[in-house]
């Protein structure tokens, strides 16, 4: 074949290659301006302040946006470095690290936990010797323990050596050993373990191991540090007859290993990258092959799942489900005012990550946009029908704020149970799994603190009792116990606090 001839071939290919590369960018672009119209639509038919929105596709940013408000009262509008809770999905973070861990011998996987308790006193049907450092990255240890994991998550009332301490709580689970039962605890022993043995806390490992060596320059385990630095951070809301912020936010003291991260969109997307090409970013590999399969790996067998992607499996922080025939590795989150999905498709090299902060809608809304994604990418139906479906879910949405409306009105208007005058109610009260609350007296109230958390009381039904809502959005009563006319002590979520003055 003569040379000119050669070079014709060349150059023929070579438009062909470039049209196709512009044709499919065409189509990501229109995707991207659907995405935005689609999206503004869905803040205003449901009327929340916003959500965030990832996708990648292989080592490409497909989208990484924030749409409608970060700080509502303040009119600030999200964007792709606003600052987002991602609760649960912490755990592949943490779970990540605990296998880098292993892999530098810092923490063997393969450890009991009666290495590093051995003088625990619990219950006698608990074999410390059979449970493994594994076990409790896959909720199979067989645990529980509700003293800790309320604590890190929301009162913030903790150090190690009370963390310690509170271990002598531990029971045994429901699914009993090597079955999975999923909860925070597993995560919260193993941060307990790992600060233990190496005076380092679990934040700071894995800003050392994860965040720096990704780049991931705006993520972290310390609120504080995004206070001080000034970064946009999204603030939780709930919308019922209007949007009302959370009065509940993470602070530093209840950002934990099992639910304990903030992140940005920019971010999230080097997160999906990673893990879509196992380890590797721009072309530098970021964490091992090995590490990262190690971390994606199916462990543990999950039956009868309803949940989105339907999981048969869990594996290092990973649930491992299908859609559309196609795996889907993923893991969400959840968190007063926040929603998180995060999941990815290896064999097509999808990333896709939603963040809701609005109560009310958020664990649908994220899995009704995901899937319209991915419903796109794999070219299953047009985006024509993600607003018909927003409409309707809308629809439904707007009737369960009614009803939650009309509750609330029906609570208002109870009748005060309580038979002694407000300030003989109040005072310190203390137990040994959960602390001091304290009650203060207001002009029609009582208010109610525990650490972190405080709210105003309402009347229940029961003689001597009240209705609290310290975790917004989770109604829980506290019943007081008279004796000569004096409050002696009172029942929170099931455990008596003593007074003490």
């Amino acid at each position: 074949m003569k040379l000119n001839k050669i070079k014709l071939i060349l150059f023929v290919f070579s438009l062909t290659i470039s049209s196709l590369a512009l044709g499919q960018e065409k189509t990501k672009e229109n995707f991207r301006k659907e995405a935005k119209q689609h999206f503004e639509k869905t803040i205003n038919e449901l009327g929340i302040p916003g959500f965030t929105v990832v996708i990648t596709q292989g080592n490409e940013t497909v989208l990484s946006e924030g749409y409608g408000y970060a700080n509502f009262e303040k009119k600030l509008k999200a964007n792709n470095n606003t600052n987002y809770y991602i609760a649960s999905a912490t755990k592949s973070f943490t779970a990540l690290l605990a296998v880098i861990l292993h892999e530098e011998g810092v923490l063997n996987l393969n450890d009991p936990l009666k290495k590093y308790f051995p003088n625990l006193k619990i219950d006698s049907t608990i074999n410390l010797s059979k449970i493994k450092i594994r076990d409790l990255l896959t909720h199979t240890s067989g645990l529980e323990n509700d003293p800790i994991g309320w604590r890190v998550a929301f009162s913030g009332v903790h150090d190690l050596s009370t963390l310690l301490e509170l271990m002598k709580f531990t029971k045994p689970n429901e699914a009993g050993y090597g079955n999975y039962q999923y909860s925070n605890i597993g995560y919260n022993i193993y941060t307990i373990i790992l600060e233990k043995i190496t005076g380092k806390s679990w934040k700071n490992w894995v800003q050392e191991k994860i965040f720096d060596p990704a780049g991931m320059n705006h993520t972290t385990a310390f609120v504080s540090r995004a206070e001080k630095q000034k970064w946009l951070l999204a603030r939780p809301y709930i919308v019922i007859d209007s949007i009302e912020k959370i009065t509940l936010e993470k602070k530093d003291n209840t950002m934990h290993s099992a639910g304990g991260l903030i992140t940005t969109p920019n971010d999230m997307a080097k997160w999906l990258k990673i893990q879509v090409g196992l380890g590797q970013l721009n072309g530098n590999q970021i964490f091992s092959k090995k590490i990262m399969s190690s971390s994606q790996n199916e462990l543990i067998t999950i039956s009868g799942s309803k949940r989105l992607f339907q999981p048969t499996s869990y594996g290092y922080g990973w649930l491992h489900g299908k859609y559309e025939g196609k795996k889907v590795i993923h893991h969400f989150g959840g968190f007063a005012g926040f929603s998180t999905h995060v999941s990815f498709m290896p064999d097509k090299q999808i990333g896709v990550a939603v963040i809701v902060n609005e109560a009310i809608t958020g664990n649908m809304l994220m899995h009704q946009i995901a899937t319209y994604v991915y419903d796109y990418f794999l070219e299953k139906k047009e985006w024509d029908d993600y607003d018909t479906g927003i409409t309707n879910f809308s629809k439904k949405i707007n009737q369960g704020r009614k009803m939650m409306s009309a509750g609330i009105a029906k609570r208002n208007n109870r009748s005060n149970m309580l038979t002694l005058p407000l300030y003989n109610y109040s005072g310190s009260y203390e137990s040994e799994e959960y602390g001091k609350l304290v009650i203060q007296e207001t002009a029609s109230a009582l208010k109610v603190a525990i650490g972190n958390l405080q709210c105003v009381s309402t009347p229940f039904k029961n003689k001597e009792s009240i209705r609290v809502e310290l975790i917004p959005g989770s109604g829980e009563i506290i019943q007081f116990f008279i004796v000569n006319n004096k409050v002696s002590k009172l029942r929170y979520n099931g455990i008596y606090f003593k007074r003490i003055k």
